[in-house]
């Protein structure tokens, strides 16, 4: 990025180019002028996918209308998106500056990290080389609203307008990209903290259902909310008795998410106690360190086991 140019800021997400959050985004960052917006992202809702990819066949982009933006909505998957955006291939050879996924109407914290769809987005940009955040607001809802998602799409510009800084003077880590959880309540959160990510999972349970069922609207919030009211059936070719239905649901709990670890720089407790959570992610799964003796010991005692057997 040329000292003297406009940044250039890649938008995508996981909950579909028209959710709420992606647009309200788009009109926080083109509000600012500050920065020239390109929009790829999923046709419909792929919330869930994690860091799926699609490669047997092609994809079609399709041009989209969104004010103060050039915008595609791809037949893929956030990780598609996001990899396509960046490519060149798509923008005419224009390589964004910065990669924000989001904004995903429920939170992404903890083990769900590996789910979201939106953090993949993400992810991918920055295996790619490309700075990105992802971005997250902890929906809940009958008490969340779309001006509350407006609010928490704009709490974000601080860290978005100083991450652009950084990439400017060259100073951003490469080694790293955010991921960004707004709390409920916006309008009275604590302000920003360095977190890192905890173990919470909400619990999910299975049931046996007479049909199938799709959650349609948005599955993030469903998820946290355990609304699957709104749905329709899937068509099956299959004979009902050769096959049975079953869906997930959520096993609720106290506050539907169970803590496995405790700390207060851990992004679920933080996000709960109303902070706007920040937490530094790389793309490599490492094991816990305390099992790293473990292992050792039992790696060599394969390697004995293994010699003695081959004498």
């Amino acid at each position: 990025m040329d000292g003297a140019a406009i940044p250039t800021v890649l938008v995508t997400n996981d909950d579909g180019i028209d959710a709420a959050g992606l647009r309200l985004l788009v009109q926080a960052l083109v509000s600012t002028g500050r920065c020239r917006v390109l929009v790829c992202a999923p046709a419909s809702d792929q919330s869930g996918v994690g860091h799926g990819i699609t490669w047997r066949h092609a994809l079609p982009a399709k041009p989209v209308n969104i004010d103060g933006a050039t915008a595609f909505a791809v037949a893929g998957t956030p990780a598609d998106c996001a990899s396509l955006g960046v490519s060149g291939a798509l923008f005419n050879g224009i390589i964004p500056d910065l990669v924000l996924s989001g904004i995903n109407i429920g939170s992404n914290c903890g083990y769900h990290i590996v789910y979201s769809g939106t953090v993949a987005g993400a992810r991918e940009a920055f295996m790619r080389g490309v700075p990105s955040i992802g971005l997250s607001y902890d929906w809940v809802a009958s008490r969340s609203s779309t001006h509350d998602l407006k609010l928490a799409a704009e709490s974000c510009l601080p860290i978005i307008n100083s991450v652009l800084n950084e990439i400017r003077n060259k100073t951003f880590p490469l080694q790293s990209f955010l991921n960004v959880d707004v709390p409920t309540d916006v309008s009275n959160h604590k302000g920003f903290k360095l977190t890192r990510q905890g173990k919470s999972m909400i619990k999910i349970d299975w049931t046996q259902t007479s049909s199938g069922v799709s959650i349609k609207g948005d599955a993030t919030a469903n998820m946290y909310t355990n609304d699957t009211t709104d749905t329709e059936k899937i068509s099956s070719s299959s004979p009902a008795q050769e096959q049975r239905w079953y869906k997930r649901v959520v096993r609720v709990t106290d506050n539907n998410s169970e803590k496995e670890e405790e700390g207060d720089d851990i992004d679920y407790q933080a996000l709960q106690e109303g902070y706007i959570t920040v937490t530094p992610l790389g793309a490599l799964s490492c094991s816990e360190i305390d099992t790293v003796p473990y292992f050792r010991g039992w790696l060599l005692r394969v390697i004995d086991n293994s010699c003695s057997s081959s004498l």
